[in-house]
């Protein structure tokens, strides 16, 4: 099934990879927001390489600008490929963490984060922890269903795309040691 034409501005996902060198990210930063892109989420992670990070981001921004703005990012020294992906060509997985009142503790609940597959990562005195993997969709359902008097806060985390993960012989090997 075709994915539906993007809006002109539209999220889109960049993962770049490149040595992790002190005021890499904000060069990246820099470019974006020079240009006001909005971002949503940012996540920094080490890979099996050393000293060589994935830097996930999610931004808004018009699509039309996308290339242009890929070009700028793989002219920073340090960076050996940055790649991007439309809305609807990945499905990304985020961790939610929802701080419940302990008064919610019953048995509904356990069957609840059976449903949600989502499971309790710390009780407190007063509150407990839940924690649940998934699209943020997946974790808006969850919201939804213990919005209310008993939920204490809500966060979820940075996104890391499973496409994102390429095999980076190419690229690496390329750069002059």
């Amino acid at each position: 099934m075709k994915q539906p034409r993007p809006h002109e501005n539209d999220h889109c996902i960049i993962a770049i990879y490149a040595d992790d060198k002190k005021g890499l990210l904000a060069q990246i930063l820099n470019l974006l927001n020079k240009r006001s892109y909005v971002i949503s989420s940012l996540n920094v992670s080490r890979t099996d390489i050393n000293e060589l990070v994935l830097i996930t981001i999610e931004a808004k921004l018009p699509l039309d600008e996308l290339q242009n703005l890929l070009k700028k990012i793989e002219k920073v020294i340090e960076i050996y490929k940055a790649m991007a992906w439309l809305p609807g060509e990945l499905e990304l997985n985020k961790v939610g963490f929802y701080r419940v009142a302990k008064q919610l503790l019953n048995d509904d609940l356990w069957l609840m984060l059976q449903k949600y597959g989502a499971v309790v990562s710390k009780i407190f005195d007063d509150s407990l922890v839940i924690q649940k993997t998934g699209t943020d969709r997946d974790l808006n359902e969850l919201y939804n269903r213990l919005d209310g008097q008993h939920l204490l806060s809500f966060c979820k985390s940075g996104l890391i795309a499973e496409k994102c993960m390429v095999q980076l012989d190419n690229y690496y090997a390329a750069v002059p040691a």
